[in-house]
């Protein structure tokens, strides 16, 4: 027998229980064994027959994730007590906080990797069960037989759960490769599972350590992975981050000594803030298709302050520029600022056309392809199907008309995520959508975004053209949004654009108020 000690009496007997009735194909299960009197506990102690086998998670890792899901599957309809999710100690918080947003103080270390994971959360819409918290080094493997689950950490979350916790642990601490990750491919929503796990394992970590020493090993370890869970969430290849960390230092002729994450934004470039060795940082963006594009409008607005500065590149699409403080990102609109931004579109579109920068030309009728498939603009919920009958020829013909040829720098992305401000400076960040173009049209996706985010209506500020690009801009945004389940974030910001400009053009074309409802309905 194996004697445990340590568990509350109502913990340990329930947990017995449990073990005393399970049974399934593709697993074993320890056993509790009663005491003398009939009951699962004495004296604080409990016991259990002892089991073959050793742990080996990596090793086994088909086999562990086989019988994971045999032994949640049999645990599947088991209730889950009152008590559980309801603890103080560190592994009850952290999971409180990475799933129910609990408030938590994160250690400096590591914010930034927690802050950078959560905003690519989404909602998880899975069914919760009882999971086994801790399952990696809790299966033991023996020649001949299924493996065997032992040390029920219970938790309550979907059954998935318990093997992204697993993954996540090896890949921080096993050196274990990324592709044990194709063994999940299956499993319902894993890359919220395992964003959601090693949110948990970092907040564990930062309420378990009190030294920065601790805490840097943590992050060093956990770096890659972060990289990696992010990476598969947003299409692109995982960094090589010690590699970039070099080329960086090579470019600016000092070490670097660590790279972290940034958070938020919907680029498929990788961006990293890049700390030096003799102080400060810099910011590093690197591939994407549009890099050869910004560094054309960089090296061109070389020395105007209302860009990043360039501080050095690659030919290879590595950027190296200014690292703009936290605290300057735009959040809110004030008239102070619209008016400040309207300034700052009227002396970028004054400037020579830069070389190296693609011309726009004439584009495609977006309303041909909801034409097509009304299912694309419908989805959205911003309208009925009744009112896009009626007004859809009216839409196309106003878009037909929006002119996009120019002489004029745009930036196209003018929107508060790209826009800085400290004191008298403002900055116009991230131009991967930069092009030479017709200068209203660059203003009215200005104004589409600007009153999404809570600014005037686009009346307030329309110029030439603003029928044709409303229209235009109305039919382009369904084409460009990706699926809500995809990505709910990007979905809702779309949604709010086409909300938006749809309501603009059919004010100016006086059409109806188009009327829709929520895509949850």
């Amino acid at each position: 027998m194996v004697l445990k000690p340590g568990r509350r009496p109502a913990v340990a007997s329930w947990l017995a229980e449990v073990f005393a009735g399970l049974g399934g194909e593709g697993f074993r299960a320890s056993r509790p064994v009663r005491a003398a009197d009939g009951g699962w506990v004495v004296d604080g102690w409990t016991a259990w027959t002892a089991v073959e086998g050793e742990p080996a998670p990596l090793d086994r890792w088909p086999e562990l994730v086989a019988a994971s899901r045999a032994f949640h599957a049999a645990i599947a309809d088991i209730p889950a007590p009152d008590w559980i999710g309801r603890g103080r100690n560190r592994w009850a918080v952290a999971e409180r906080f990475a799933w129910d947003g609990e408030r938590v103080e994160v250690a400096p270390e590591l914010a930034d990797l927690v802050d950078s994971l959560r905003a690519s959360a989404r909602p998880v819409r899975l069914p919760a069960q009882l999971v086994h918290g801790d399952i990696a080094g809790n299966v033991l493997f023996a020649p001949g037989k299924p493996p065997a689950v032992i040390d029920f950490s219970p938790t309550r979350r979907p059954a998935g759960y318990a093997l992204a916790v697993a993954a996540v642990d090896l890949l921080t601490w096993s050196a274990a490769p990324p592709d044990i990750l194709d063994e999940l491919s299956d499993e319902d929503d894993i890359d919220q599972l395992l964003l959601r796990a090693l949110v948990w394992r970092l907040v564990t970590e930062s309420l378990g350590r009190s030294d920065a020493d601790s805490l840097l090993e943590v992050r060093r370890a956990t770096e890659p992975v972060v990289d990696l869970v992010l990476s598969r969430m947003s299409g692109r290849a995982p960094a090589r981050g010690p590699d970039l960390a070099a080329v960086t230092g090579r470019l600016l002729g000092c070490e670097i000594t660590g790279l972290r994450p940034v958070p938020g934004g919907h680029s498929r470039s990788l961006t990293r803030l890049a700390d030096r060795a003799d102080g400060g940082a810099v910011f590093i963006k690197a591939g994407g298709h549009t890099a050869a594009v910004e560094l054309a409008v960089y090296e061109a607005l070389r020395g105007r302050t209302f860009v990043p500065r360039l501080l050095a590149s690659t030919q290879d699409s590595v950027l190296v520029l200014e690292a703009l403080p936290r605290d300057g990102w735009v959040r809110d609109w004030t008239p102070q600022l619209v008016a400040a931004t309207r300034a700052l579109l009227h002396e970028v579109h004054a400037l020579p056309a830069p070389q190296g920068i693609p011309r726009l030309g004439a584009v495609s009728n977006p309303w041909d392809v909801i034409a097509a498939d009304r299912a694309r603009l419908l989805r959205m919920g911003v309208c009925s199907d009744r009112w896009l009958g009626d007004h859809l020829d009216t839409l196309h013909e106003a878009a037909a008309q929006a002119p996009t040829e120019g002489d004029s720098l745009i930036h196209r992305d003018v929107r508060a995520a790209n826009l800085w401000c400290q004191g008298d400076r403002l900055v116009l960040a991230d131009w991967a959508s930069a092009a030479i173009g017709d200068p209203w049209l660059d203003l009215h996706l200005w104004l589409v975004a600007l009153h999404a985010e809570g600014g005037p209506a686009p009346e307030a500020g329309q110029g030439r053209h603003a029928i044709a690009h409303a229209a235009l801009i109305a039919g382009q945004q369904p084409l460009i949004t990706p699926a809500r389940d995809a990505d709910p974030a990007l979905f809702e910001q779309r949604r709010r654009r086409l909300t938006v400009a749809l309501s603009w053009a059919a004010r100016l074309l006086e059409l109806p108020v188009p009327q829709g409802r929520s895509p949850d309905a």
